[in-house]
This record gives C-alpha cells, structure tokens and sequence, in this order.
C-alpha cells in the first residue's frame, strides 16, 4: 500500500529502489505519447487543424522523422522519471510517517495524507525542473540540445541559469495538487478494490503475513486505482501543465544551423503564467486551456498506472524476499 503502513516491513532505502525501477519502466513505456503531447501543446493552432490533432502531429512526426524521434530526449528522460517518482514515492512514505500520529480521526488524517502528496509534488517539481525544461527541448529539436552537458549549455545560452527554472510557477501549482489528488484518489480506491477479492488474511492463502494479497490482485486493483487517479488529477490541473510547457520554451530560439521539424515551429511562448492564461482565453477560449487534452491524459493514465503498479508489486517482491 502507499503511504505510511505501521506494520510495514520495508525501509526507507527499499522503498527507494522500489521508486526507481518504477521510475525506469514508466518512462519507457510513455515516452512516445510525451513527445506528442508535448507538441500538440506548443504548435499554434493556426498552423494546424484543431481536429485530430493529436493524430496529425504523430503521423508528421514519424513521416519526417521516424520512429526513434518518439524517444527523443530518452537517457535524459529516464533521470527525470527516476528522479521524478522515486522523490514523489519517498517524499510521500516519509512525509506520511511523520503526519501518521498527528490525529487518529479518519477524515483529518485523509487531508493531512492529502497535504503530504502536495508537498510531495512541489518537491519533485522542484527538484526535476532543470532537467524537465532540457528535455522539453531535446524533445522539440533533438539535435539542437543533444546530450545534457550541451543541451545544459544551450540553454544558458539563450536564457542564462534562469531558465532553467521557466515555469517554476505553473510547474508547482500543477505538480503540488496533481500528486496529491493521485495519491488521495489511490489510497481511496485501491483498498475498495481489494476487499472485494480473496482475503489471504483469512488463512486460506500461504502468503507472509507481510503480504496480505495476492500479487494477481493486487496487479487489477492498482491498475485500476492508478488510471481512475492519473485521468482525476491530470483533468483538474490541466491548464497549469499546458502554461508550464509554453513558459518553459520562453527562451528557447530557432537556430538555423540545425533542422527543425515541422511540429517544433510556430510554437506558443508565454513570459508569466498569468500572462500564459490570459492569451490563451483571449485566443482560443476555455477550450484553448485544455488543447493537448486527450493525449495528455492517457498518458496521465498510463503514466500513473505504471508508476502505482510497478511499484506496488517491487514492494510486494521485496517483502516476499525479507519474509
């Protein structure tokens, strides 16, 4: 189970490994749907049909590109999700321990878990913006930020050590609430889904005392958890994460000397996050807000089922071996 369990076999440290194979696999598994979105969040709507989008801008990408544009910036981002969800998992276990005792009534404590994920997301964000703002760019011209140390380089370039953290703003309003309405909306279905299966309490079932479900159930009851938390969490802060990608390319300037695709031009640049949210109403409405929507959230819901059942089921594993 996330969060702080009292009876919890595993340590800090084990919980950390937990958090990096989940980082490592659900990078790669989303990477591909990142780039599309990422583009379809960034290209002017006059440059492009409004209808299937997203569907156009993949088929541009892998006519002009091919394939292995859909893992652009990939090294760079396995760091990031590794650092990304093992600080949100750690943060979180740890944060969660400390509030555990603070108040024994059910609802206090809920909210109290809940201000736990906010903290938890605005570290991470903290932490990964640097990398984050570098691997927007690889993603929009590879070759233009190629490697970190020059990708690093470029942007200091055209921004100076202040781009780095572009967005900072929109990244922890998104971030903060977003993490901690995927942890609550976990925490609060999984245990649903799970008591209607087999309960190996029971002494029906020959797993440790340590492990109170099958791994089987477990698996569905996460799976289903973590894509009802990704698609709630990404829907209510959705407009902060479409500002963040548009403030994080503030500096970023063409540079002819390198090809640059045709989904990477004609980009939307914002200077401030109320500047960010005040041209896009003026320009394309409500629904401006939420351009990119549909791709953006099944990687949301992808991206949280990965992360919550991967690590679940190492956590599973590491106790079986303890045990």
């Amino acid at each position: 189970m996330v969060g702080y369990q009292k009876d919890d076999i595993m340590t800090p440290n084990q919980k950390l490994i937990a958090g990096c194979v989940s980082g490592m696999a659900t990078r790669f598994m989303t990477q591909p749907m990142d780039i599309v979105k990422l583009r379809t969040q960034l290209q002017n709507l006059q440059a492009l049909d409004k209808k299937k989008i997203w569907f156009r801008t993949t088929r541009k990408i892998l006519r002009e590109e091919g394939i292995t544009a859909f893992w652009a910036g990939h090294n760079l981002g396995q760091i990031h999700s590794i650092l990304a969800v093992t600080s949100q998992f750690y943060i979180y276990e740890l944060s969660t321990k400390y509030v555990a005792g603070l108040s024994q009534d059910k609802g206090k404590r809920s909210y109290l878990f809940f201000l736990c994920g906010v903290f938890s997301g605005c570290c991470c964000a903290t932490l990964v913006l640097p990398i984050e703002v570098i691997r927007v760019r690889q993603m929009l011209v590879k070759e233009q930020y190629r490697g970190l140390f020059n990708g690093a380089k470029a942007v200091y370039n055209h921004g100076g050590i202040l781009a780095f953290y572009e967005g900072l703003s929109a990244s922890l309003l998104q971030m903060g609430p977003s993490v901690g309405i995927s942890f609550g909306v976990f925490q609060s279905l999984q245990p649903r889904i799970l008591s209607y299966f087999h309960d190996c309490s029971s002494g029906q079932c020959v797993h440790t005392s340590s492990n109170t479900n099958k791994p089987e159930h477990l698996l569905v009851a996460s799976t289903i958890a973590g894509s009802v938390a990704g698609f709630v969490a990404k829907s209510v802060t959705y407009p902060f994460d479409l500002a963040k990608r548009r403030l994080q390319i503030a500096t970023h300037k063409e540079d002819f000397r390198y090809q640059t695709p045709s989904t990477s031009r004609n980009l939307v640049k914002c200077t401030n996050l109320a500047d960010c949210i005040i041209k896009t109403l003026k320009k394309e409405g409500i629904r401006g807000l939420y351009r990119g929507w549909k791709v953006t959230v099944c990687k949301a819901q992808v991206t949280s089922v990965m992360s919550f059942t991967t690590y679940e089921l190492m956590c599973y594993a590491i106790r079986e071996l303890e045990s």
